[in-house]
C-alpha cells in the first residue's frame, strides 16, 4: 500500500495501532536502560630515534663501530612500531589485560591512521577506571617490550629507541551508540508490529464485513423463493389466481304462463 492509505489504515485503527506503537516505545526505554555502559579511553605514543645515530664507537684501542639492529633499514622506527602493534594484538597478551579483569572488555591498537612510528590505544570497559587503566597498562607494556627487544638485539643502550607520549590517557568517555542502537532495534520492531497489527484488524474486520453480507443475501434468496399462499406453486415462486364460477338466481322470461 502507499503512504496515504496506510495513514487512513492507521487513522481509522489507531485504537489498535496506539497501544502497540506506546509498548514499542516502552520496549525501546527498556532496552536502553538494560544495556550495561561502557565507558572508552585513548592514548598515543610515537617512537624516536636517539640524536647520536643508530651507530656508536666503542674499544680502546682498536675501536669498533656497534648498531643497533632496529636502526639499521629504511622506515626502521615505523617497522618498529608495527612490531610492537602485532605483539599488543597477539591473543596471549589480549588474554592478559582482558581475561582476568571484571571491567575491562577489550581494547584494539593500530597506527591510529597516523603517518609515522605511531602506537595509538582505544580501550573499552565497563568502568571509567578500567578503560583508562587499561590504556595505560597497554602502553606501558610496548615500552617494555621495545626496550626488551632492544636488549636482546644487544644494541648499544645510547642508540635505544625511545617512546614518547603523544596523548596520555583520556578521561573515559561513555559509549551511548550500543545504547542506542539496541533501542532503535526495538523500536523499529516495535513500529512493525503495530502496522501488523492494524492491517491485521482491517484485513479480520473487511472479511467479517464480506461474510455477514453474503449471509444476508442468501437468506433474502431463500425467502424469495419460498411458496406462495393460497396458489399454485411455480418454478420462480409466483402464484397463480384461479377463476371460479359463482351460482346465481334464473331470471323469468316472457311467455312462461304467467298471467299479463
Amino acid at each position: 500500500m502507499d503512504f496515504w492509505s496506510t495513514l487512513r489504515v492507521l487513522l481509522r485503527r489507531w485504537y489498535v495501532a496506539v497501544p502497540v506503537f506506546a509498548a514499542a516505545l516502552g520496549l525501546a526505554g527498556v532496552a536502553y536502560v538494560s544495556v550495561d555502559p561502557q565507558y572508552e579511553s585513548t592514548g598515543t605514543i610515537v617512537l624516536t630515534a636517539p640524536s647520536s645515530g643508530a651507530r656508536v664507537t666503542v674499544g680502546e684501542p682498536t675501536p669498533a663501530e656497534r648498531i643497533n639492529p632496529l636502526l639499521a633499514f629504511d622506515a626502521s622506527l615505523t617497522t618498529s612500531a608495527q612490531i610492537l602493534i602485532e605483539t599488543l594484538r597477539d591473543p596471549a597478551t589480549v588474554e592478559r589485560f582482558t581475561g582476568d579483569s571484571e571491567d575491562a572488555l577489550s581494547y584494539e591498537v593500530g597506527n591510529g591512521q597516523l603517518s609515522g612510528p605511531f602506537i595509538v590505544v582505544v580501550a573499552t570497559s565497563r568502568t571509567p577506571e578500567g578503560s583508562t587503566r587499561t590504556v595505560a597498562e597497554v602502553l606501558d607494556r610496548a615500552r617494555e617490550e621495545l626496550r626488551s627487544r632492544q636488549e636482546t638485539l644487544e644494541a648499544p643502550e645510547s642508540t635505544y629507541i625511545r617512546s614518547e607520549p603523544v596523548i596520555s590517557p583520556t578521561p573515559a568517555e561513555e559509549l551511548v551508540g550500543g545504547k542506542f542502537r539496541f533501542a532503535a532495534v526495538a523500536l523499529f520492531l516495535g513500529l512493525i508490529a503495530g502496522l501488523t497489527a492494524a492491517y491485521g484488524y482491517e484485513s479480520y474486520q473487511q472479511h467479517r464485513r464480506r461474510r455477514g453480507s453474503s449471509t444476508t443475501k442468501d437468506r433474502s434468496t431463500k425467502a424469495a423463493a419460498g411458496k406462495a399462499p393460497d396458489g399454485d406453486e411455480r418454478g420462480n415462486g409466483e402464484a397463480t389466481v384461479t377463476m371460479r364460477s359463482v351460482p346465481g338466481t334464473s331470471r323469468p322470461t316472457p311467455g312462461d304462463g304467467n298471467p299479463q
